[in-house]
């Protein structure tokens, strides 16, 4: 008969103690070992007509054995469904033992996502923050899909300020003598004061070349300015390009898209924008939303849970650094409160999700696979298969779920809606500028 004795180490560990009789686990004995006549081979006897007192005799021990450790998985799965418990991490084996005797006896420890009672997760006063469209806005979006629709003419007359250039670099030593290894072709880049230092010295060395010219010029690097130190190049000159932008009308509406006019294209580009913005802003207060209910909800966080996410980090920056070592105690340090408040939020959205009875219906994630592909008719097909891996269409049910829940925090709290605009944001960057 199974008995299990439980031993809270804390509201997070659990330490179990299970034992089974013999009789109970005979029948899985008495199966194995008939598994096991079949295949054996000994000497005197064909394959599969050993005795099975013989096989007993034999390989009794080994087999009972590993039929017991076998069904250790067995019993945690059944344990684990019972108490309902999160697992942190796989439950860890700290005694083992088997006789006929006594049967099988162990020992595990449990690590667990706790129950938790929350303080608070309605009543909050939040801030909600919305953009308002503006004509500037507009004139922007046109301006940069004005720039994508730009075409590059070929010029005669000498470079000036805003033109391109497409020249083959050689690096020179002081006395023009070419540094094998040290030539770069095709290089194609702008003449342009406004950008920073190393791009002035560029322009102000190449302003009046044409195509077909070579010209030494040299560059000095920040570093090298205190020691007055320079680099030479020999710059030979293939092409200078000049920028055509197309003039902003009622046909470069239509050359744009599906649009009638200017008009048109105008009115869905503020449309689109909006969206954009709404989007944006929406995820910027559900943020806001999930620290203001972290702050208020105050429990204790297992400790693996924050070290299995840490290390997973470490590992993820070791990989990254092909062999060239990490700071393990800086990452722990940087990524420590991203866990806390992570982690803390998924135990709040469960919880609520768990009290107000919140769920995500299939229906419901189906529809959401459906309207996206509707919106992007081109890679439908990508995005139906996509979801259709369990693990991605996991994810988008956790996604929704996170929505619900701050959706109905948001609904049953005190959210001032604030309104933004261009200029806010401008005098904003100013004074952080």
């Amino acid at each position: 008969m199974l008995d299990v004795s439980y031993n809270d180490k804390s509201n997070w560990e659990k330490e179990v103690e299970v034992t089974l009789s013999y009789e109970e686990l005979a029948p899985d004995f008495e199966k194995a070992y008939k598994d096991y006549k079949k295949r054996i081979s000994l000497e005197g006897f064909r394959k599969g007509k050993v005795p099975m007192d013989l096989v007993k005799k034999l390989y009794g021990k080994e087999i009972e054995t590993h039929i017991a450790e076998e069904k250790i998985p067995e019993i945690l799965e059944e344990i684990r469904d019972e108490k309902k418990l999160k697992l942190i991490s796989p439950a860890k084996l700290q005694e083992f033992s088997y006789d006929k005797e006594n049967g099988l006896k162990f020992k595990v420890l449990f690590e667990f996502v706790p129950e938790i009672e929350l303080d608070k997760y309605s009543g909050l006063s939040l801030e909600k923050k919305t953009y308002e469209i503006s004509d500037v806005d507009v004139e922007e979006a046109l301006k940069n899909l004005q720039e994508q629709q730009a075409t590059m003419k070929t010029v005669d007359e000498e470079a000036q300020v805003g033109h391109f250039i497409v020249a083959d670099f050689q690096k020179i030593d002081a006395s023009g003598v070419p540094i094998v290894g040290q030539k770069f072709e095709n290089r194609f880049f702008q003449l342009n004061k406004a950008e920073g230092e190393d791009e002035n010295q560029m322009t102000e060395q190449l302003l009046g070349v044409k195509a077909g010219d070579t010209r030494k010029v040299k560059f000095e690097t920040e570093n090298q300015k205190e020691q007055e130190q320079f680099d030479f190049y020999e710059v030979s000159v293939k092409e200078v390009k000049e920028k055509m932008l197309p003039e902003i009308n009622d046909e470069f509406a239509r050359d744009a898209g599906d649009y009638e006019n200017l008009e048109d294209l105008k009115e869905k580009m503020s449309k689109e924008l909006k969206s954009r913005f709404e989007e944006d802003y929406e995820y910027i207060f559900r943020q806001n939303l999930i620290d203001e209910v972290v702050k208020v909800n105050t429990f204790e966080l297992p400790e693996p849970m924050i070290e299995n996410y840490l290390q997973a980090v470490i590992e993820k920056a070791k990989e990254d650094s092909k062999g060239q070592g990490v700071d393990e105690s800086q990452i722990r340090s940087e990524h420590r409160p991203d866990a806390i408040r992570q982690f803390k939020w998924i135990m709040i959205r469960d919880k609520v999700a768990e009290l107000e009875d919140i769920k995500v219906e299939s229906k419901e994630i189906d529809e959401y696979i459906e309207d996206m592909a509707n919106k992007n008719e081109n890679n439908r097909m990508q995005i139906i298969n996509y979801y259709r891996q369990a693990e991605n269409r996991d994810r988008l049910e956790t996604e929704l779920l996170e929505k619900k829940v701050a959706n109905f925090i948001a609904e049953h709290s005190d959210v001032t809606e604030k309104k933004v605009t261009r200029e806010d944001l401008e005098k904003k960057s100013n004074i952080i500028t």
